[in-house]
């Protein structure tokens, strides 16, 4: 009897953290550091949970253009902040306001979102 109980109980407890296991942290990201920006075109927005995704085209000095991946807090997080669906479209100029890699690499988590027409999110 006591081992069916100790077996249930673990399955139980197992089951809940599985889904927490595909979650992962801002760890990634220097998030003292919130003034670092980026302009350029949206080349993706996938406004999603647990994190929104976003990537940015930006032209490089030599002319070339490169993109940068950002995440962001969730849906329901940007819907907070004033973001309605349409409201930021593959195409769209904005700047990127972000905490950046840790690593030195492009990209960051983002703070905020302004577009070329003064929305900001």
């Amino acid at each position: 009897m006591n081992v069916r109980i100790l077996a249930i109980a673990s399955a139980v407890f197992l089951a809940g953290a599985l889904p927490a296991s595909a979650h992962h942290s801002a760890a990634q990201f220097d998030l003292t550091i919130r003034n670092r920006s980026w302009a350029g075109t949206i080349k993706e927005f996938r406004p999603e949970n647990p994190h929104t995704k976003l990537v940015l085209e930006v032209a490089e000095p030599d002319g070339s253009t490169k993109d940068i991946t950002f995440e962001g807090n969730s849906k329901n997080n940007m819907y907070r902040a004033g973001w309605r669906p349409g409201s930021i479209n593959v195409g769209d100029k904005a700047t990127i306001t972000a905490a950046p890699r840790k690593d030195g690499g492009d990209g960051g988590f983002i703070f905020s979102i302004v577009m070329e027409d003064g929305r900001r999110f």
